[in-house]
Formats: C-alpha cells, sequence, structure tokens
C-alpha cells in the first residue's frame, strides 16, 4: 500500500494561496506551483511516476473549472465536497465527488494500489487530513515569498501536536523541497 502525502506548495509564511487566489498566484491554485508551466520538471515526474490517486479540495476545483477538458492528472482524483455532484471524466481524469476528506482518502488508496495517494490543491483538503490522522507524508514545496494572507496550512488542526521527521531537503533553484515523515 502506498502512502498519503500532502504535495504542497507554500510561502514562507505558511499559506497555499494568497488573500486573492488567481492565476498569477506565485504558488499556482491551490498550492499546486510544481503543476503549473514552469514548474521543476524533476519534481513534477517525482509526483506523477509515483502517484496512484489524489484528493483535491472542493474550493480549488472550482476556482480553476475543473482543470479544463485535458486535466494534468491522468489518474483518479476524489473530492471531498457538501455538495455532491455526479462523476465527471474528463480527458483521461475521473473526478468522484464525496461527501467528506475520510472518504476520499479511503476510496483514493484503494483506487491508487501500491501507488501514492497526493492530496493538492487546497490547504483546508490537507488539514482535514491531518486532523485525521490520514496522513503519512508532507512534501512541502516552500516559495520564496511572503504573501501576508490566503489559505494558510496547518491554520485549523486544533490543540494536537502533530511530530515529524524530515526526511528530505532539497534547494532548488526558486523553491525549497522539504519531506517530513508524520511519526504515530
Amino acid at each position: 500500500m502506498g502512502l498519503v502525502e500532502v504535495n504542497l506548495s507554500m510561502s514562507l509564511d505558511g499559506y497555499v494561496t494568497g488573500p486573492e487566489p488567481d492565476a498569477a498566484n506565485p504558488l499556482g491554485v491551490g498550492g499546486a506551483a510544481i503543476l503549473r508551466p514552469g514548474g521543476e520538471r524533476w519534481m513534477v515526474d517525482e509526483v506523477v511516476a509515483a502517484a496512484g490517486a489524489v484528493v483535491a479540495g472542493r474550493r480549488t476545483y472550482d476556482h480553476v473549472d475543473g482543470w479544463g477538458e485535458e486535466p494534468p492528472f491522468r489518474m483518479p482524483v476524489f473530492v471531498p465536497t457538501h455538495r455532491p455532484r455526479d462523476v465527471r471524466v474528463a480527458g483521461d481524469t475521473t473526478f468522484t465527488f464525496v461527501a467528506d476528506v475520510e472518504t476520499a482518502v479511503a476510496m483514493a488508496k484503494e483506487a491508487a494500489g501500491d501507488k501514492n495517494v497526493y492530496i493538492m490543491g487546497g490547504a483546508s483538503t490537507a488539514n482535514q487530513a491531518l486532523r485525521a490522522g490520514l496522513v503519512d507524508e508532507l512534501n512541502l514545496h516552500i516559495e520564496p515569498v511572503l504573501l501576508g494572507g490566503g489559505a494558510q496550512l496547518f491554520a485549523d488542526l486544533g490543540r494536537q501536536q502533530i511530530r515529524l521527521e524530515r526526511t528530505r531537503l532539497i534547494e532548488g533553484p526558486n523553491t525549497t523541497h522539504v519531506r517530513f515523515r508524520v511519526l504515530r
């Protein structure tokens, strides 16, 4: 069974989107800078090779109009939402809308088999998965910018302490990549 990994870009002050998330956001939409044109190719290749399914936030999905007719994922994507809708197939990507993050992660793990499940595209979804104890690793791509507001990663974890072990640190040309294992 693969890992469940939060895989997001964030500003140095902890935001995955700015106060007004848009296409000009230095972090991409929903903290997915590595998927935008000009992202670090080796990181995109690494993520795609290990991925079997994705959990993506509903607000991010809506903001990018479902990533258009040819989404970048080419694998099952599960979207936790309180606004249900029918399954959507676009290109090689199937979007399944489910009631909560726990269901989304469980279905994504089943679909992924031995590959990883990536939680991408939204601080709220990542925070919910962390709070529920569903995350094995954090793969954070820290961008050299201070946004001062927006959707903040780790903002609503409650009072619980989550211990981490750093397992990788790579200084890229524009981004610092840090991977942590969640200690249980």
